[in-house]
């Protein structure tokens, strides 16, 4: 009976690991899709409404959705209370959010590129790194999707499989 109940706490917490690293495949294209948006809200809020950069960071971390809000409101946090400029204030929250999401730091790089020319270019010319950026995330999204189909389900399957065969070793 011990050994039953072993085999299928083994079974149990592979399968679960491999779900785990699944889930961070499904996560991704998400997870960019949620930055695209983002992004476009802060290309509207600083081209049309010409609203303070700290401001409307502020208001895309309102409509977005975590864990990218949570980055633009950590952005607007350092730029408001620890006095970061701009390339900065992005670089140390996009380090975190490359941390707790499934993002990949390749991900992070247009919008790090973006940041960095905020505040040294007009509207004329944000207007295109926001579009190179977006570009750039979209076919990052194409790519994570294609990849999460593929490799979710192989982690999935691994997972099982791998706990049947200690089971099967270990008897």
């Amino acid at each position: 009976m011990l050994k039953l109940v072993g085999a299928m706490l083994i079974v149990l917490a592979t399968t679960l690991i491999g779900f785990r690293v699944a889930g961070a495949y499904r996560d991704r294209p998400r997870q960019l899709r949620s930055l695209i948006r983002a992004l476009t809200h802060l290309q509207a809020e600083v081209e049309y409404q010409t609203t303070p950069l700290p401001v409307a960071l502020q208001n895309v971390a309102a409509r977005g959705s975590p864990p990218c809000s949570t980055m633009f409101q950590r952005v607007s946090d350092h730029l408001i209370k620890d006095g970061m400029t701009v390339s900065e204030a992005f670089r140390v929250s996009l380090v975190r959010l490359v941390g707790e999401s499934a993002l990949q730091s390749a991900d992070c790089e247009a919008i790090q590129s973006v940041a960095d020319s905020l505040s040294t270019m007009d509207v004329t010319h944000l207007q295109t790194q926001f579009q190179m950026a977006l570009e750039a995330l979209r076919q990052a999204e194409s790519g994570a999707r294609e990849h999460g189909l593929k490799n979710a389900r192989l982690w999935q399957y691994l997972g099982v499989l791998t706990g049947v065969i200690l089971v099967i070793l270990l008897y």
